[in-house]
């Protein structure tokens, strides 16, 4: 199916690989949106919203979704005509993103609307071509047919940004093991939990105030990592900060995830004095499971860990060496005196942490904090480990 549109060829996401850098459109069922957000001098500012939709083709795909106006359109149980998206791959995963001249026709407003009226009278609402028409018909058939899945997801998605009451007498922390990340986010009190997921994207929630030629897409790691935008990915990841709490000591970038002002004392330290070093800067690392996908905030010492032990110090000194313009000679007997270079081993560390699809599922711990909302803190990463696979012969 790819029938000629003003907008490119409306196509079944199980086509979508073969359209890769095509403008196409997409009709398709909305499951769940998850806005990724960062925060500047006058405020927070959503920049850009990851979906996952689905049609009768393909059940998952991602979209991502730039712009407020197309953002405003869009909720979970819709169903959409995008139109004018553009096809793209980051190493073996195939998604799509709006750009500029995309825009959005909301078909059905809500999930209840499939039930309560007939697809024929939805179709005579818009005013749609004969293969839009006929898609729209596959998608709802689709939707009414896994019916049971589809509303559970939905409405888990509305729940989930609800904001809970901070009142509550401090309690001791409580331990929640091996959760579905439904499960954590559903969480209604402070706690401790661990769950199996894998990971999705790693953002960098940084606000460049003295550069005017900054770029929104510098934020996403997984999409640099993958084309040669790293360059410089050493220079926005690490700086100068506390080693023991990981607070960044300096204001070159503003992050909605990072405090307005320096703490004054350490929380992590006995002597409540500051380590003072190179640290990794605070980053959003979304995970995801059968069930949803959380934002979870690293710092410094997660970030290590998450990293190999690789320290941020030993990634920066190779960096820096490499930045200097060495020869192949020297580079060569540098290296072997140094023993590894940190940097490439980082690069390669980032490359497998973030090969889409390719990855089984680690497990997190993480600190639940029902003060905070999703993307300022609510989930923080407290250690790693992986899963033991164990072979039984017989």
């Amino acid at each position: 199916m790819a029938t000629i549109g003003w907008y490119g060829p409306l196509i079944n996401l199980s086509e979508a690989a073969s359209h890769r850098g095509h403008f196409v459109q997409l009709l398709v069922f909305v499951h769940n949106t998850l806005p990724l957000q960062y925060k500047t001098s006058g405020g927070g500012n959503v920049i850009r919203t990851d979906i996952q939709v689905g049609d009768e083709t393909r059940p998952y795909f991602p979209v991502s979704i730039w712009g407020k106006h197309i953002v405003s359109m869009l909720n979970a149980g819709n169903i959409v005509l995008l139109n004018n998206v553009k096809v793209t791959q980051f190493g073996d995963a195939v998604e799509a993103r709006t750009v500029l001249q995309s825009s959005i026709k909301c078909l059905v407003g809500s999930y209840e609307l499939i039930h309560s009226e007939g697809a024929n009278d939805l179709m005579k609402a818009h005013h749609l071509g004969i293969a839009s028409k006929e898609k729209l018909k596959k998608v709802i058939a689709w939707v009414r047919r896994v019916e049971p899945i589809l509303v559970k997801r939905v409405s888990h998605n509305v729940k989930r940004n609800q904001k809970s009451a901070n009142w509550k007498f401090p309690e001791e922390t409580q331990n929640n093991d091996s959760l579905s990340l439904e499960e954590v986010s559903d969480l209604n009190d402070s706690c401790n939990a661990s769950f199996f997921a894998s990971v999705g994207e790693m953002f960098l929630p940084i606000n460049d105030m003295h550069d005017p030629e900054f770029e929104e897409e510098r934020m996403f790691i997984r999409s640099r990592i993958f084309s040669s935008a790293f360059g410089n990915l050493a220079e926005d990841l690490i700086c100068t900060g506390c080693q023991l709490c990981g607070a960044p000591l300096n204001s070159e970038f503003g992050s909605r995830i990072e405090q307005k002002t320096v703490p004054l004392y350490c929380q992590k330290s006995s002597d409540r004095l500051h380590v003072v070093g190179l640290i990794y800067r605070p980053f959003l690392l979304y995970v995801w499971d059968n069930s949803t996908c959380i934002p979870v905030v690293i710092k410094n010492k997660a970030a290590e860990i998450l990293f190999g032990n690789v320290k941020a110090e030993s990634v920066h000194s190779s960096y820096q060496k490499r930045a200097r313009g060495q020869s192949r000679n020297e580079g060569m007997e540098g290296q072997c005196r140094s023993g590894i270079n940190f940097y490439s081993l980082w690069l390669i560390l980032l490359k497998a942490l973030l090969q889409p699809g390719k990855n089984s599922p680690l497990k997190f711990q993480v600190r639940v904090d029902m003060t905070k909302n999703w993307e300022n803190g609510r989930f923080e990463m407290l250690s790693l480990t992986l899963p033991v696979i164990s072979n039984n012969v017989n």
